[in-house]
């Protein structure tokens, strides 16, 4: 735990210091949602039925430039043997990016969806501590997965191009449950309703973070 919550921390003070990747991601977010906001009737019904996969277009797309610079550093400073010649297990490695990755998208989630309120008209309240709690699980699993492919894809010329190829089509159960709970949320269904997909989210982020720990190993040493 301690060279885990080290590890989690040295990512996140290099970001800090840089802030680059998150200044940039956080604007393509809130740049999606300005265009879909000028595009669409905020106040129509069609547009609250669509608002859900709206707000899951901010938080996804955007994430892949913060999954994609990953292992930038490691791969251009050739500190990636490092890892590999470590002694310290290898899943703590693994384990360590997905928290920050997952911990930067977090911050970047929760000021877009900030936005995505303001700009869509839906008025605070005590149910959108479901809608909070959605994003927490769907990025998790999101982070998790991507974790994993951006270390596969890390040496690559072309990991721009190969990670999304590669996540979306892995991801998609998680996009489901995460756009079908927040529109039951947004759109005022009962909390009943909203289990399931929790449910499912829950299982595919077990899942997901369990396969990253134990394959990060055969990953990093090929």
């Amino acid at each position: 735990m301690k060279h885990l919550w080290l590890l989690t921390a040295k990512d996140l003070r290099i970001e800090y210091r840089s802030r680059q990747a998150f200044l940039t991601t956080l604007f393509f977010a809130l740049l999606i949602l300005i265009i879909f906001q000028f595009a669409f009737d905020p106040g129509s019904p069609a547009t609250r039925e669509a608002s859900p996969g709206i707000l899951w277009v901010a938080l996804i797309f955007p994430g892949m430039i913060r999954l994609n610079q990953s292992f930038q550093m490691e791969t251009e400073e050739d500190s990636l043997y490092g890892i590999v010649l470590s002694p310290v297990d290898r899943g703590v490695f693994y384990l360590s990016k997905f928290l920050a990755n997952w911990i930067f998208l977090l911050l970047v989630g929760i000021i877009s969806t900030v936005a995505f309120l303001l700009f869509f008209g839906f008025d605070p309240s005590l149910r959108l501590f479901w809608l909070l709690l959605l994003i927490v699980l769907g990025l998790a699993g999101f982070s998790s997965l991507g974790t994993i492919l951006a270390a596969m894809v890390a040496g690559s010329r072309s990991r721009e191009v190969l990670l999304p190829i590669l996540i979306f089509p892995l991801i998609i159960p998680i996009i489901l449950a995460s756009v079908y709970g927040s529109r039951d949320v947004l759109i005022g269904q009962d909390l009943v309703a909203i289990e399931p997909w929790l449910r499912i989210l829950v299982v595919f982020d077990v899942v997901y973070v369990t396969i990253g720990f134990v394959v990060f190993d055969y990953v990093v040493g090929d």
